[in-house]
C-alpha cells in the first residue's frame, strides 16, 4: 500500500508543480504541446515496446481489443439516449464526456510502475478504444445528435489511425509477438532509456494543461456529466471483475481502465461539436484527478 501511495503523491506532485510553473508564468500551456509531441512520438512508443517486447500473445489480446471497442460504442449510445431530449451541443458532451479513454498519457504511465507485464493488455484494449476516439465516436454523434460534421471514411480513419506513432507501435509490436520476435538486449537498453521519462513527462504536461477555473452556472453540468462517467464506469469495472473468466491481473487492469480519466480526442470533439472551451477544459482537469484518486484507491483495495 506504501508504495502505490507513494507513486500517487508522485504523480499528483507533478502535477501540481507543472501547473504552479505554468501560473507562475515559468512555462505556458503552448509549452504542453511540445511535451504531447516528444510522449507521442519518442517516450509512449519507447514505454509501449518495453512492454510489448517478448510478450506471448493469446486470445486474451484480442478480447481486450474488442472491450475497448465495446466500451466505447456502449458507452457513447447511453450519452446519446440519456440527454436525447436536451439540445444537440449539451448531447454531444455527454456523449464524447462519457465516452473514450486516456490510457497513453494516464493510465500506462500510472500501471506500469506496478505492473510492467500489463502493458499488451493496455495497449490491446487501446487499440479497440482508438478506432472509436479516431472516428467511430464522431460518427455515432452524428447519427444520434443529427449534427454532421463531416461524411465518414473509413480510409481517413485508418490514415489517422496509422499516423498516430502510438498505434503504429501497437501494431508493430503485436506482430513480433506473433512472430515470436524479442528485440535484442541492445536495442532494449536504449528504448528504456526513453521509456523512463515516459511517466514524467505525461504527468508534466498534464499539469500545464490542468484548468481549474469555471463559471458557476457550468459547474451543476460539470457535476452531471462526471456522476454519469463514474456511474457508468463503476458498473463496468463491476462487470469486468466478476463476470468475466480473465486472470486476476487483467481483471485488475479492465477494473482500472474502467475509471480511466477522458480521451484527449474526447475533450477535442466535445469543443469542435460547440461545447465551451472553458467548461470541457475543466471538465478533464476534474477528470483526471477524479482518476487519480479513485484508481490509487482500487489498487489499495484489490492489491
Amino acid at each position: 500500500m506504501r508504495s502505490i501511495l507513494i507513486q500517487a503523491v508522485s504523480f499528483l506532485l507533478v502535477i501540481l508543480v507543472a501547473y504552479l510553473f505554468k501560473k507562475g508564468g515559468i512555462l505556458k500551456e503552448q509549452d504542453g504541446h511540445v511535451l504531447s509531441k516528444i510522449i507521442v512520438h519518442i517516450t509512449l512508443p519507447a514505454a509501449i515496446i518495453m512492454g510489448f517486447n517478448g510478450a506471448s500473445v493469446n486470445e486474451t489480446f484480442f478480447l481486450m481489443i474488442f472491450l475497448g471497442l465495446f466500451s466505447n460504442i456502449l458507452l457513447v449510445v447511453l450519452g446519446g439516449f440519456l440527454w436525447r431530449n436536451k439540445s444537440a451541443v449539451d448531447q454531444s458532451m455527454l456523449m464524447f464526456g462519457i465516452s473514450g479513454y486516456n490510457i497513453g498519457n494516464f493510465t500506462m504511465p500510472f500501471v506500469q510502475g506496478f505492473f510492467p507485464t500489463a502493458v499488451p493488455f493496455l495497449g490491446s484494449f487501446d487499440m479497440g478504444n482508438s478506432l472509436m476516439l479516431s472516428g467511430g465516436t464522431a460518427v455515432t454523434v452524428d447519427k444520434m445528435t443529427g449534427q454532421s460534421k463531416e461524411a465518414f471514411s473509413i480510409v481517413r480513419t485508418a490514415q489517422k489511425l496509422l499516423s498516430s506513432p502510438p498505434f503504429t507501435t501497437y501494431l508493430i509490436m503485436l506482430a513480433l509477438a506473433l512472430s515470436g520476435f524479442i528485440l535484442p538486449a541492445s536495442v532494449m537498453s536504449v528504448v528504456q532509456l526513453f521509456s523512463n521519462a515516459n511517466a514524467f513527462l505525461s504527468m508534466f504536461m498534464i499539469g500545464l494543461y490542468l484548468e481549474l477555473q469555471i463559471d458557476r452556472s457550468s459547474l451543476t453540468t460539470v457535476a452531471k456529466v462526471l456522476g454519469i462517467r463514474y456511474g457508468f464506469g463503476a458498473i463496468l469495472a463491476a462487470a469486468f471483475y466478476f463476470l468475466l473468466p480473465l486472470p486476476q491481473i487483467v481483471r485488475t487492469i479492465l477494473v482500472l481502465l474502467a475509471f480511466a480519466p477522458f480521451g484527449s480526442l474526447s475533450t477535442i470533439n466535445a469543443i469542435i461539436y460547440g461545447s465551451k472551451s472553458s467548461l470541457v477544459g475543466f471538465l478533464s482537469s476534474a477528470s483526471i484527478l477524479i482518476s487519480l484518486l479513485l484508481m490509487t484507491s482500487i489498487l489499495i483495495l484489490l492489491l
